[in-house]
């Protein structure tokens, strides 16, 4: 596999930094072209980092080409922009921050240069200028890849898909740290993804162009899961995935984005989806959907639980709180089994059917302290698992 390089490595990349005397420009471009990689990169950067290089973005420019690199020591997004002058080699790191400010300032018609001068970099467009104080790019800890397999290669458009469908369900600062992330697995031309924070499970598969011979899988961090879904397209462009024991990376549209994975083994999800939940009905996704958003003004702050009354055609849908006051809705369904009476987290299933655009859904239901479960009405690509709670 080939690994991305910048010219041999950081320490080779950073060789010309502070070659040229006074000032010279390095880059010198439209806004938008300069931008659009600066706000690629610029979302791993924190506001409180460990290391104070770490604020900044690392800049390569060898000619035209400029390599651009962020990371937070756990997460790395790289991407590459033609817009450097000409017969010249600079290498420095500045705020991430800064150059988000100033930019998103500046009028789009007035074309933009970078120049460095001593240790600070001047930004000149139009007749507005800023100098900004740099940090040497020697300093700045570009993570390396490690023993890297090609996992699948899908589209962009439908990889996209697959981690919204699940991203909603896992944990967020759980003592099961494997819960704070999305699995994914590549097996046999299909790619499943699933999240789970111990009260719902979201699982979703899509076919993938092409795995490996052998399964491969792999627990992606929150974070790195939220800065791919920002920077996908939502496009028929391929997505490269390469995994190893430790690290994940995706190619994808001139963007490299390297992570570490979340360590340890995910649950044995699989036993949890129930599969002889016998009552099952159909309901229109936004009839349902509305539903229980009216019935939500009434929950409980802090259980937001709703009752379900099932019976043949219909579903009551009801909720009350601590001030005694009350709020029920009833809507059609196609179901002809024996009543039931079960309860919810409003939240979940409020969630999980704006995660759907599917006109109806069907729902399965078993015992009363049993989990119910959402699919799409035609396949079963798609498994929502929601734990039902005492009303």
């Amino acid at each position: 596999m080939n690994e991305t390089k910048l010219e041999n490595g950081p320490a080779a990349a950073s060789e010309g930094i502070d070659k040229t005397a006074g000032t010279s420009v390095f880059i010198n471009s439209k806004k938008e072209n300069i931008f659009k990689p600066i706000q690629a990169v610029s979302g791993v950067v924190q506001r409180k980092q460990p290391l104070p290089v770490l604020s900044n973005i690392l800049f390569v420019q060898k000619g035209k080409q400029v390599t651009l690199v962020a990371n937070d020591l756990d997460l790395q997004i790289l991407t590459v922009a033609e817009i450097g002058e000409e017969n010249s080699e600079m290498s420095t790191t500045i705020s991430a921050r800064k150059l988000t400010d100033i930019l998103a300032t500046l009028p789009d018609t007035n074309p933009l240069s970078f120049s460095k001068k001593g240790d600070h970099v001047v930004l000149s467009s139009g007749k507005s200028k800023f100098e900004l104080q740099t940090i040497s790019a020697e300093e700045f800890p570009v993570i390396t890849e490690v023993d890297l397999e090609h996992a699948f290669t899908m589209s962009c458009l439908r990889f996209k898909y697959l981690l919204n469908m699940v991203s909603f369900a896992c944990a967020v600062n759980n003592v099961r740290y494997f819960l704070n992330g999305v699995y994914i697995c590549a097996e046999n031309n299909k790619v499943r993804g699933v999240a789970t924070d111990g009260h719902r499970l979201a699982l979703c598969d899509v076919e993938a162009e092409k795995t490996a011979d052998k399964k491969l899988d792999a627990i992606l961090p929150r974070k790195t899961v939220k800065e791919l879904v920002r920077l996908i397209p939502d496009s028929q462009d391929p997505i490269e995935v390469y995994i190893s024991e430790r690290q994940i990376k995706f190619k994808f549209v001139g963007i490299e984005i390297l992570s570490k994975l979340v360590e340890g083994r995910y649950p044995d999800y699989q036993r949890v989806i129930p599969e002889h939940n016998e009552k099952e009905f159909r309901v229109g996704r936004q009839e349902l959907l509305s539903s229980l958003q009216r019935v939500a003004t009434l929950t409980a702050d802090k259980l937001m639980g709703v009752r379900w009354n099932l019976t043949p055609g219909h579903l009551n849908v009801a909720a009350n709180n601590a001030d005694m006051e009350e709020a029920e809705d009833e809507i059609s369904v196609e179901y002809s089994g024996s009543p039931i009476e079960i309860g919810f987290n409003v939240a979940y299933l409020i969630e999980v059917l704006n995660v759907l655009k599917n006109d109806s859904v069907r729902i399965s239901l078993g015992e009363q302290k049993n989990p119910a479960l959402i699919r799409m009405p035609d396949n079963d690509n798609f498994k929502f698992v929601v734990m039902p709670m005492k009303i």
